[in-house]
């Protein structure tokens, strides 16, 4: 059976993801941030990862290049995972060597048409692949240095950003597309919204913030 890992620090796109993918008959795993993921890739080797472009530790971007200049792991596919309300750089995708981009909320009939012209129908398979040399997440030094890179600037999460964009617009047209299962549907539009309220925070946190200060400027 083919094996696809989920690394995502989000537990909807982990729900999602399953969901779809494991309903297609593939096998799926799931990680939760960089450093976890890197842990997971020095132990297994799956036949594809989607990985979030902008994760704690080392970012989707920093994953994929690590993954396709290991001589263990260059096989393996590499499809990004773009948030709606972050900026992407295709470029810099393409940099990473990356196989393809999909952008979340996840809509079913995209995932399964991207995983599927990847590694193909769900089969069953013997795995003879050898694991790759272990590692320890808090102990860098035993990382494969292939794997153990120094981070590139700027690939990292940040709030900053997408505040300029119509989150909506955008996550709502992915969630609500032509023939998407009702549960599905529901569980799109929900990481969308989880999306929407993790990206504003900021922003909200700083205008609640000064209008306390403008409140107790007056008392």
């Amino acid at each position: 059976m083919s094996l696809i890992l989920i690394a995502d620090d989000n537990p909807h796109a982990h729900r999602m993801g399953r969901q779809i993918l494991s309903q297609e008959g593939y096998e799926v795993a799931t990680t939760a941030n960089g450093d976890e993921t890197l842990q997971y890739l020095a132990e297994n080797q799956p036949d594809l990862v989607l990985v979030d472009t902008r994760m704690p530790g080392p970012s989707g971007f920093e994953i994929c290049r690590r993954i396709k200049r290991h001589p263990k792991l260059n096989q393996v596919k590499v499809v990004l995972l773009a948030g709606p309300l972050e900026p992407f750089d295709p470029a810099q995708a393409e940099a990473a060597g990356s196989d393809g981009v999909l952008h979340k909320p996840l809509d079913a009939y995209s995932l399964i048409d991207t995983v599927k012209s990847l590694i193909g129908e769900s089969r069953v398979t013997v795995r003879d692949a050898e694991p790759v040399a272990s590692l320890r997440v808090l102990d860098r030094s035993a990382v494969p240095s292939e794997l153990s890179e120094a981070p590139e600037p700027g690939v990292h999460y940040s709030a900053e950003s997408s505040r300029d964009l119509d989150p909506f617009g955008v996550a709502v047209q992915a969630a609500l597309s032509d023939g998407q299962e009702e549960e599905l549907q529901e569980e799109a539009v929900r990481q969308a919204v989880n999306e929407v309220l993790i990206a504003a925070m900021p922003t909200l946190v700083d205008t609640l913030t000064q209008r306390v200060l403008e409140r107790l400027r007056q008392l």
